[in-house]
């Protein structure tokens, strides 16, 4: 596949950015604050190290920039399909600002519950505060979520739900195909929302997976998009795709929401049919904590590399398998 992304961190200078991996000397860009004695990130924008060393808000006692966290009420709450649930709640204009950008996540918890019943959950919608998010009832901590009292603990804003989430933000006037599966749904609205409001052709093959239900079609065709909706990706939305690829109209991207299994079927298909264009995919890691600390998302690259998901954004290609 063509135009690899070179691995970068998601909250790279922003005000989140120097991080406690910076103090840690396990920055992901940095090789001073990795420890090392020579300058050798090759970086052309504002330095890091210099950020830390002027604006030091983990190495001093001033208390560092952390994400926010507020309790707000559940004002929405909807049974969408088997063990699939849509909550909508209200946050702080600051942070409704800052979930709108494509690849958002929250944590989400009780608030009579400990810290590590938080969970992250990719934001579907933001309309002016209200934010919305979709949770599928398979664990102990989102069975709490959902059976609990109508108050809430969201903690935020993450970043990283998306992996080549610089193709989605940055094309225009493009073809994109967008390859949707089961609780893939969810960045997938969010997604075909950004890229039909930059006034891009999206073609979206929809199954409904595990959750046995297709929620987001109908308003993806009311925004613009064309929708094939399927009843597997396995059995037949493959093979629409196959015949897009075939159909020889200039694709610019595809757009892989669902599980690891469906992004490596996406690639098989692309090397099939010999295209050789950006793919885009959600970011299935395992998170506990979000900061890159815990070490719950590390994954390998096919280079040997171990890359910390929550943080790092890259190729999916690039992950070893």
């Amino acid at each position: 596949m063509a135009r690899k992304l070179s691995a970068s961190c998601i909250d790279l200078h922003s005000p989140f950015c120097p991080c406690i991996l910076a103090e840690t000397n396990h920055c992901i860009l940095c090789s001073h604050l990795k420890g090392q004695s020579t300058c050798d990130c090759n970086w052309a924008g504002v330095c890091i190290l210099y950020e830390k060393y002027w604006q030091p808000k983990i190495c001093t006692d001033e208390k560092p920039t952390v994400r926010i966290e507020v309790e707000t009420t559940i004002s929405r709450r909807e049974l969408i399909a088997t063990n699939t649930h849509l909550l909508g709640f209200t946050v702080n204009e600051s942070l409704a600002a800052e979930l709108g950008k494509t690849g958002s996540f929250v944590f989400l918890k009780q608030p009579s519950d400990p810290e590590f019943f938080h969970f992250p959950v990719g934001v579907m919608k933001v309309n002016g505060r209200m934010v919305e998010v979709v949770i599928e009832d398979v664990g102990p901590k989102s069975k709490r979520l959902l059976t609990g009292g109508e108050q809430i603990v969201v903690r935020g804003p993450y970043y990283n739900g998306i992996l080549g989430q610089p193709w989605i933000d940055n094309i225009t006037c493009g073809t994109i195909i967008l390859v949707v599966g089961g609780m893939g749904q969810g960045p997938a609205l969010a997604i075909g929302t950004k890229l039909l409001a930059n006034q891009n052709n999206v073609i979206a093959i929809i199954a409904p997976g595990k959750t046995e239900k297709i929620f987001i079609g109908q308003e993806l065709r009311e925004l613009g998009a064309m929708v094939y909706a399927v009843d597997s990706l396995r059995r037949s939305g493959m093979g629409i795709l196959g015949r897009l690829f075939e159909a020889g109209e200039k694709i610019d991207l595809v757009v892989s929401t669902g599980p690891d299994e469906q992004h490596y079927g996406v690639i098989a298909a692309m090397q099939c049919a010999s295209v050789n264009i950006p793919m885009a995919a959600t970011n299935n890691a395992t998170m506990c904590c979000g900061e890159g600390i815990c070490g719950s998302c590390q994954r390998e690259a096919v280079d040997n590399r171990t890359l910390r998901m929550c943080k790092v954004q890259t190729d999916f290609s690039q992950l070893a398998t």
